[in-house]
């Protein structure tokens, strides 16, 4: 899916609501989608459709950044599915920097979706919903 039509689809999660589509959030860091409750608890989606486990490791290490001080919050990659790029082979390599950064943000999960498993149908599942968390994998621990 390419990142227009990534950011015209209605994602949702109970409580939140979308607060920025590709714009800036903070200087240098432009998310696909961010949703949020009350600008303090922050989800975060990135639709990738790239191969490089460090542009994975990148956009993480941003959000970590972002998401800290009173800020908390969650990231969301949606990925197309590759030969070399599986929601397993992503988790395993984001888990051990999750795990060296966790003291200095409150980025509290990364999780790891397929593009075709959290949008059927043209319509995204309901995020961290049983469905999402379903298909979903996550790269904390």
């Amino acid at each position: 899916m390419i990142d227009k039509e990534f950011k015209k689809l209605k994602h949702n999660c109970k409580g939140y609501e979308i607060t920025h589509i590709g714009g800036e959030l903070t200087k240098g860091y432009k998310p696909d989608i961010v949703l949020s409750i009350n600008n303090q608890n922050y989800m975060i989606l990135e639709s990738e459709h790239g191969t490089s486990r460090k542009h994975f490791i990148g956009g993480m290490i941003k959000a970590a950044k972002f998401l800290t001080k009173e800020k908390k919050g969650i990231l969301v990659f949606i990925i197309l599915i590759k030969d070399n790029t599986k929601e397993i082979n992503i988790a395993k390599q984001l888990k051990p920097y999750l795990n060296w950064i966790k003291k200095l943000t409150n980025l509290r999960d990364v999780y790891i979706i397929a593009d075709t498993k959290y949008c059927k149908h043209k319509v995204p599942i309901e995020l961290l919903s049983k469905e999402f968390l379903k298909f979903a994998l996550k790269a904390s621990s």
